[in-house]
């Protein structure tokens, strides 16, 4: 069984993702989703649903890689990734987990950190 580190933008999509796969949030897709409640009913009930999937560890590690990474990009003029994505990549590679995404900066992002970007879609987005 795969690790897949599921993006916000997987997840909205509401997709499905084969049974090969240990579905998985960090703390950065958990918040970003749990931000996008309407109401403390939603907030509620989308927090119900996200604690079925396990929860990938964020810490020093983390930031230290991202950082690094962050610096790379740079090197290539790419740096100018969001933050989240930066952070969801980071945590992917200290797990040795796929990122689930609809996002074209994890394809960036694959190109510094070590982990496999799984475009969810059938059609990238342009």
């Amino acid at each position: 069984m795969s690790l897949l580190l599921i993006d916000k933008s997987a997840y909205v999509r509401g997709l499905e993702f084969s049974d090969d796969d240990e579905l998985c949030l960090c703390a950065v897709t958990r918040l970003e989703l749990l931000f996008s409640a309407r109401s403390r009913a939603d907030y509620q009930l989308l927090e119900q649903d996200l604690a079925e999937f396990r929860d990938l560890r964020m810490d020093s590690e983390t930031f230290a890689t991202a950082i690094s990474a962050q610096r790379d990009l740079a090197r290539l003029g790419e740096h100018r990734v969001p933050i989240p994505d930066l952070l969801i990549a980071s945590c992917a590679q200290q797990h040795s987990a796929d990122v689930a995404h609809e996002d074209r900066h994890y394809d960036v992002l694959a190109g510094v950190l070590a982990f496999t970007p799984r475009r969810t879609g059938a059609d990238p987005p342009s």
